[in-house]
């Protein structure tokens, strides 16, 4: 394989990789909306984390899991839908949450994250990696092992050969 062929592999690849994120990215992580509900991951402007004020009944959140300021949280997704979650993340539709948000707002992609977190609370499905990201690792690793095995090909060719030659006649020993 020439290096020009090989180039052209590798930016074909990566260039199809990259259409293939977007769909995901969209979406919405729910391990990730977990991590920003509970407050292991901040938000990206330093707003509060929801489980300050948030209970979800029936799951095991921390300390604070049973916070009782706000309302529980655990229906949310089928009383609102999801673009009703959306809406209430954005326009701050609630006065203690305004006093909280306003100069700190959500990015939409955590605002997409929480949204995917609080569908899966509201269905009972534990939130796990995604179709989507296991796709992503197996891409990787493929173009990972193929761009390896293309750099050394032909590298012990010439190694091999002589050890074959030298085995045919009778010169040496292969173990």
């Amino acid at each position: 394989m020439t290096r020009q062929v090989l180039n052209r592999f590798l930016l074909l690849a990566v260039g199809l990789l990259l259409l293939a994120t977007p769909s995901w990215a969209q979406q919405g992580d729910p391990l990730r909306g977990e991590a920003l509900y509970v407050g292991t991951v901040s938000f990206s402007e330093g707003g509060a984390p929801c489980l300050a004020c948030h209970g979800i009944a029936g799951r095991e959140l921390g300390r604070a899991a049973g916070a009782s300021y706000g309302p529980d949280l655990t229906a949310i997704y089928e009383d609102y839908g999801e673009e009703g979650v959306l809406g209430v993340l954005e326009d701050l539709s609630f006065e203690s949450m305004i006093a909280i948000y306003e100069n700190r707002p959500l990015t939409d992609t955590e605002r997409a994250d929480l949204v995917a977190f609080l569908g899966t609370v509201s269905t009972g499905v534990v939130p796990n990696i995604g179709s989507g990201m296991a796709l992503h690792v197996f891409i990787v690793t493929a173009l990972f092992m193929i761009v390896i095995g293309a750099l050394g090909w032909r590298r012990l060719k010439g190694v091999r050969q002589r050890l074959i030659e030298r085995a045919r006649r009778g010169k040496g020993e292969i173990v």
